[in-house]
């Protein structure tokens, strides 16, 4: 450490806004892999929910499945997009807090009153 501990409200702050970003990021970053990986490999069983774009009885086994699955990585798709957007987020808040947090640290503790302007 170059200099002694402060604990001010200001760096408190600081703190706890980049370890809630980091947080953050990591929640996105596993979000991100998880939707990476249901885009790669969307799960092969059907889920019997109704969709609004065809009629599911209208359509064979096959088409069900690949309708299915369109749909799976439609979704997997959107929480990727949701998650990559989460991670950028969280990291250039946390960047700027900790930038922020680090000058802060490396000003020199001023306990001196400044001089009042010289009178006109």
């Amino acid at each position: 450490m170059s200099g002694p501990s402060r604990f001010t409200p200001r760096s408190v702050y600081l703190h706890l806004v980049c370890l809630s970003m980091l947080l953050v990021g990591i929640f996105a970053t596993v979000q991100l892999v998880r939707s990476a990986m249901a885009i790669a490999y969307p799960d092969p069983t059907p889920s019997f929910s109704w969709t609004a774009y065809t009629p599911m009885d209208m359509l064979s086994g096959d088409q069900q499945l690949e309708l299915q699955t369109d749909v799976q990585r439609r979704d997997a798709i959107r929480d990727a997009v949701a998650a990559g957007t989460a991670l950028l987020l969280a990291g250039g808040i946390y960047a700027l807090h900790w930038r922020r947090a680090q000058a802060e640290r490396a000003a020199p503790a001023s306990t001196e009153v400044p001089a009042a302007p010289p009178a006109p």
